[in-house]
Protein backbone atom coordinates (compact mmCIF):
# COMPACT_ATOMS: atom_id res chain seq x y z
CA UNK A 1 0.00 0.00 0.00
CA UNK A 2 1.45 3.44 -0.78
CA UNK A 3 2.29 5.77 1.47
CA UNK A 4 -0.11 8.15 2.27
CA UNK A 5 0.64 12.22 0.80
CA UNK A 6 0.27 15.33 2.36
CA UNK A 7 -2.73 16.09 4.45
CA UNK A 8 -4.96 17.90 2.73
CA UNK A 9 -6.39 21.55 3.94
CA UNK A 10 -10.20 21.61 4.58
CA UNK A 11 -12.20 25.05 4.13
CA UNK A 12 -15.94 24.84 5.25
CA UNK A 13 -17.47 24.85 1.66
CA UNK A 14 -14.49 23.89 -0.45
CA UNK A 15 -14.84 21.38 -3.64
CA UNK A 16 -12.68 18.48 -3.49
CA UNK A 17 -12.03 15.47 -5.98
CA UNK A 18 -12.39 12.68 -3.92
CA UNK A 19 -10.20 10.78 -5.25
CA UNK A 20 -7.66 13.16 -3.92
CA UNK A 21 -9.00 12.84 -0.77
CA UNK A 22 -8.29 8.81 -0.79
CA UNK A 23 -4.49 9.85 -2.44
CA UNK A 24 -3.75 11.62 0.54
CA UNK A 25 -4.93 9.29 3.33
CA UNK A 26 -5.66 5.90 1.53
CA UNK A 27 -8.89 4.43 3.42
CA UNK A 28 -11.85 2.89 1.85
CA UNK A 29 -12.89 3.96 -1.41
CA UNK A 30 -16.63 2.58 -1.59
CA UNK A 31 -19.43 3.54 0.62
CA UNK A 32 -19.76 6.37 2.93
CA UNK A 33 -17.81 6.03 5.45
CA UNK A 34 -13.65 5.74 5.55
CA UNK A 35 -11.69 5.06 8.17
CA UNK A 36 -7.57 4.93 6.89
CA UNK A 37 -5.33 3.59 9.22
CA UNK A 38 -2.79 5.21 11.00
CA UNK A 39 -4.85 8.41 10.68
CA UNK A 40 -6.58 10.38 12.79
CA UNK A 41 -9.08 11.36 11.06
CA UNK A 42 -12.58 9.35 9.50
CA UNK A 43 -14.25 10.76 6.51
CA UNK A 44 -17.82 10.96 5.94
CA UNK A 45 -19.62 11.25 2.68
CA UNK A 46 -23.17 11.50 2.31
CA UNK A 47 -25.20 12.40 -1.22
CA UNK A 48 -28.47 11.94 -3.13
CA UNK A 49 -27.18 8.34 -3.88
CA UNK A 50 -28.03 7.17 -1.05
CA UNK A 51 -31.84 7.96 -1.00
CA UNK A 52 -32.27 4.93 -2.74
CA UNK A 53 -30.95 3.11 0.00
CA UNK A 54 -33.28 4.88 2.62
CA UNK A 55 -30.85 7.63 3.39
CA UNK A 56 -32.05 10.89 4.07
CA UNK A 57 -28.83 12.47 5.71
CA UNK A 58 -28.95 16.69 6.75
CA UNK A 59 -29.58 19.25 9.45
CA UNK A 60 -32.78 19.18 11.54
CA UNK A 61 -34.65 21.78 13.27
CA UNK A 62 -32.48 21.37 16.36
CA UNK A 63 -29.25 22.12 14.69
CA UNK A 64 -27.59 17.84 14.99
CA UNK A 65 -27.19 16.43 12.14
CA UNK A 66 -28.59 12.99 10.78
CA UNK A 67 -26.13 10.70 9.49
CA UNK A 68 -27.33 7.28 8.37
CA UNK A 69 -24.80 4.27 8.91
CA UNK A 70 -23.29 1.97 6.70
CA UNK A 71 -24.81 -1.45 5.64
CA UNK A 72 -26.82 -1.84 2.48
CA UNK A 73 -28.23 -5.46 3.16
CA UNK A 74 -30.36 -6.55 6.50
CA UNK A 75 -30.42 -4.56 9.81
CA UNK A 76 -27.39 -2.64 10.19
CA UNK A 77 -24.92 -3.19 13.09
CA UNK A 78 -22.10 -1.40 15.12
CA UNK A 79 -19.24 -2.62 13.70
CA UNK A 80 -16.50 -1.18 11.37
CA UNK A 81 -16.90 2.34 10.24
CA UNK A 82 -20.47 2.52 12.30
CA UNK A 83 -18.16 1.66 15.53
CA UNK A 84 -15.62 3.63 14.45
CA UNK A 85 -18.20 6.57 14.25
CA UNK A 86 -19.42 5.83 17.57
CA UNK A 87 -15.93 5.50 19.21
CA UNK A 88 -14.16 8.37 17.73
CA UNK A 89 -13.66 10.22 20.46
CA UNK A 90 -12.31 8.17 23.00
CA UNK A 91 -9.74 6.88 19.60
CA UNK A 92 -8.85 10.55 19.35
CA UNK A 93 -10.14 10.32 15.76
CA UNK A 94 -11.86 13.20 14.06
CA UNK A 95 -15.07 12.98 11.67
CA UNK A 96 -14.91 14.82 8.74
CA UNK A 97 -18.12 15.33 6.76
CA UNK A 98 -18.75 15.61 2.86
CA UNK A 99 -21.83 16.17 0.81
CA UNK A 100 -21.58 14.84 -2.90
CA UNK A 101 -21.98 17.48 -5.49
CA UNK A 102 -21.26 16.08 -8.48
CA UNK A 103 -19.61 12.65 -10.06
CA UNK A 104 -16.47 12.22 -7.73
CA UNK A 105 -16.45 15.94 -6.30
CA UNK A 106 -17.41 16.37 -2.62
CA UNK A 107 -18.21 20.01 -0.89
CA UNK A 108 -16.60 19.89 2.57
CA UNK A 109 -19.55 20.37 5.38
CA UNK A 110 -16.98 20.47 8.62
CA UNK A 111 -15.93 18.50 11.69
CA UNK A 112 -18.71 16.43 13.58
CA UNK A 113 -18.76 15.16 16.93
CA UNK A 114 -20.89 12.03 17.63
CA UNK A 115 -24.23 13.37 20.33
CA UNK A 116 -26.28 9.93 20.21
CA UNK A 117 -27.58 7.61 17.53
CA UNK A 118 -30.85 5.97 17.26
CA UNK A 119 -32.69 3.69 14.78
CA UNK A 120 -35.12 3.32 12.50
CA UNK A 121 -36.75 1.46 9.57
CA UNK A 122 -35.36 2.23 6.44
CA UNK A 123 -35.24 0.33 3.26
CA UNK A 124 -32.09 -2.30 2.09
CA UNK A 125 -30.60 -2.25 -1.01
CA UNK A 126 -33.42 -4.57 -2.49
CA UNK A 127 -35.94 -2.25 -1.50
CA UNK A 128 -36.65 -4.40 2.12
CA UNK A 129 -37.11 -2.94 5.10
CA UNK A 130 -34.70 -3.02 8.01
CA UNK A 131 -33.44 -1.07 11.09
CA UNK A 132 -30.91 1.58 10.30
CA UNK A 133 -28.71 3.20 12.67
CA UNK A 134 -29.04 7.08 12.13
CA UNK A 135 -26.15 8.96 14.30
CA UNK A 136 -27.13 12.45 15.92
CA UNK A 137 -23.95 14.42 15.02
CA UNK A 138 -22.75 18.31 15.93
CA UNK A 139 -21.26 20.05 12.88
CA UNK A 140 -18.47 22.08 14.93
CA UNK A 141 -18.96 26.33 14.38
CA UNK A 142 -15.71 27.00 13.99
CA UNK A 143 -14.13 30.68 14.75
CA UNK A 144 -14.49 33.68 12.59
CA UNK A 145 -11.59 33.27 9.79
CA UNK A 146 -10.40 29.45 10.92
CA UNK A 147 -10.29 26.69 8.17
CA UNK A 148 -13.44 25.68 9.54
CA UNK A 149 -15.31 28.51 8.01
CA UNK A 150 -17.05 31.96 9.86
CA UNK A 151 -19.79 31.56 12.13
CA UNK A 152 -23.48 31.87 11.00
CA UNK A 153 -24.69 35.61 11.64
CA UNK A 154 -26.80 34.51 14.26
CA UNK A 155 -24.17 33.18 16.16
CA UNK A 156 -22.19 36.56 16.12
CA UNK A 157 -24.99 38.32 17.20
CA UNK A 158 -25.34 35.80 20.48
CA UNK A 159 -21.92 36.18 20.99
CA UNK A 160 -21.98 39.93 20.95
CA UNK A 161 -24.60 39.98 23.54
CA UNK A 162 -22.45 37.46 25.69
CA UNK A 163 -19.36 39.90 26.00
CA UNK A 164 -21.58 42.14 28.24
CA UNK A 165 -21.38 39.75 31.00
CA UNK A 166 -18.55 39.63 33.96
CA UNK A 167 -15.89 37.52 33.10
CA UNK A 168 -16.20 35.16 36.22
CA UNK A 169 -20.45 34.57 35.28
CA UNK A 170 -18.67 33.82 31.18
CA UNK A 171 -16.28 31.14 32.84
CA UNK A 172 -19.12 29.42 34.83
CA UNK A 173 -21.04 29.49 31.38
CA UNK A 174 -18.42 28.23 29.92
CA UNK A 175 -17.41 25.20 32.48
CA UNK A 176 -20.87 23.52 32.84
CA UNK A 177 -21.89 20.02 31.78
CA UNK A 178 -25.34 18.54 31.37
CA UNK A 179 -25.39 16.00 34.13
CA UNK A 180 -25.52 12.13 33.69
CA UNK A 181 -29.05 12.30 33.84
CA UNK A 182 -29.52 14.47 30.98
CA UNK A 183 -31.97 13.57 28.28
CA UNK A 184 -30.26 13.97 24.37
CA UNK A 185 -31.94 17.35 23.90
CA UNK A 186 -30.56 18.64 26.62
CA UNK A 187 -26.92 17.50 26.00
CA UNK A 188 -27.12 18.53 22.34
CA UNK A 189 -28.45 21.97 23.74
CA UNK A 190 -25.78 22.03 26.09
CA UNK A 191 -23.23 21.28 23.57
CA UNK A 192 -23.89 24.31 21.24
CA UNK A 193 -24.39 26.86 24.06
CA UNK A 194 -21.24 26.63 26.09
CA UNK A 195 -19.24 26.27 22.75
CA UNK A 196 -20.14 29.44 22.66
CA UNK A 197 -19.86 30.40 26.28
CA UNK A 198 -16.33 29.62 26.17
CA UNK A 199 -16.10 31.43 22.55
CA UNK A 200 -17.15 34.76 24.79
CA UNK A 201 -14.73 33.49 27.51
CA UNK A 202 -11.87 33.37 25.91
CA UNK A 203 -12.39 36.69 23.99
CA UNK A 204 -13.32 38.40 27.33
CA UNK A 205 -10.31 36.99 28.78
CA UNK A 206 -8.31 38.68 26.40
CA UNK A 207 -9.13 41.93 26.85
CA UNK A 208 -8.67 43.19 23.22
CA UNK A 209 -4.83 41.45 23.43
CA UNK A 210 -4.01 38.71 20.95
CA UNK A 211 -2.67 35.53 23.04
CA UNK A 212 -0.64 34.35 20.69
CA UNK A 213 1.85 37.51 20.50
CA UNK A 214 0.20 39.82 22.64
CA UNK A 215 -0.61 42.27 19.89
CA UNK A 216 -3.55 44.31 19.77
CA UNK A 217 -6.78 43.37 17.94
CA UNK A 218 -5.81 44.43 14.73
CA UNK A 219 -9.65 46.07 14.22
CA UNK A 220 -12.52 46.57 15.71
CA UNK A 221 -16.07 44.52 14.97
CA UNK A 222 -19.06 46.14 13.81
CA UNK A 223 -19.91 45.79 17.32
CA UNK A 224 -17.00 48.03 18.50
CA UNK A 225 -15.68 45.03 19.99
CA UNK A 226 -11.74 43.91 19.20
CA UNK A 227 -11.92 41.36 16.39
CA UNK A 228 -9.97 38.24 17.68
CA UNK A 229 -10.36 34.37 16.75
CA UNK A 230 -11.06 31.58 18.97
CA UNK A 231 -8.68 28.86 18.66
CA UNK A 232 -8.91 25.35 19.79
CA UNK A 233 -5.87 24.02 20.73
CA UNK A 234 -6.51 20.43 21.63
CA UNK A 235 -9.26 19.46 19.51
CA UNK A 236 -9.74 15.81 21.18
CA UNK A 237 -8.53 16.21 24.86
CA UNK A 238 -9.85 14.08 27.78
CA UNK A 239 -12.06 17.59 28.96
CA UNK A 240 -13.27 17.93 25.52
CA UNK A 241 -12.19 19.83 23.11
CA UNK A 242 -14.42 23.02 24.51
CA UNK A 243 -12.75 23.85 27.63
CA UNK A 244 -11.16 27.69 28.23
CA UNK A 245 -7.68 25.94 28.65
CA UNK A 246 -7.37 24.52 25.68
CA UNK A 247 -9.17 27.69 23.41
CA UNK A 248 -6.81 30.82 22.89
CA UNK A 249 -7.81 34.04 21.52
CA UNK A 250 -5.85 34.96 18.77
CA UNK A 251 -5.45 37.62 16.24
CA UNK A 252 -5.59 36.88 12.31
CA UNK A 253 -1.88 36.56 12.03
CA UNK A 254 -1.88 34.24 14.33
CA UNK A 255 -4.58 32.11 13.53
CA UNK A 256 -3.24 31.45 10.59
CA UNK A 257 0.18 30.67 11.85
CA UNK A 258 -0.86 28.29 13.69
CA UNK A 259 -3.23 26.03 11.08
CA UNK A 260 -1.09 27.15 7.65
CA UNK A 261 2.64 28.17 9.10
CA UNK A 262 5.78 25.99 8.67
CA UNK A 263 6.06 26.06 12.52
CA UNK A 264 2.56 25.57 13.12
CA UNK A 265 2.62 22.62 15.25
CA UNK A 266 4.98 23.59 17.30
CA UNK A 267 3.54 27.51 18.04
CA UNK A 268 0.47 25.27 18.50
CA UNK A 269 2.33 23.63 21.54
CA UNK A 270 3.49 26.85 22.43
CA UNK A 271 0.48 28.37 22.54
CA UNK A 272 -0.50 25.28 24.92
CA UNK A 273 1.42 26.36 27.40
CA UNK A 274 1.20 29.98 27.23
CA UNK A 275 -3.02 29.37 27.63
CA UNK A 276 -2.86 27.01 30.66
CA UNK A 277 -0.59 29.83 32.36
CA UNK A 278 -3.15 32.83 31.25
CA UNK A 279 -6.24 30.79 32.22
CA UNK A 280 -4.53 30.10 35.85
CA UNK A 281 -3.94 33.59 35.86
CA UNK A 282 -7.25 34.66 35.25
CA UNK A 283 -9.17 32.10 37.92
CA UNK A 284 -6.65 33.15 40.55
CA UNK A 285 -7.77 37.02 40.12
CA UNK A 286 -11.42 36.22 40.53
Amino acid sequence: MAEPGPPLDFSVGEIYRRRDIHKSFNGQRQGGISTPKGIPFIFLFTGDSGHQYGYHDGFREDGTYWYTGEGQKGPMKMQRGNRAILEHEQNSRELLLFEEVDRGLVRFVGRARYLGHHKQVAPDGKGEPRQAIVFELEIEEAAEGSPIGPEPVAKKSKLSNLMSRSLEELRRLALQKAGAAASKQERRRNVRLRSLYVKAYVLKRAGGICEGCGSPAPFLRESGEPYLEPHHILRLADEGPDDPKWTAALCPNCHRRVHHGADGQDFNNQLATLTASIEQSSRARQ
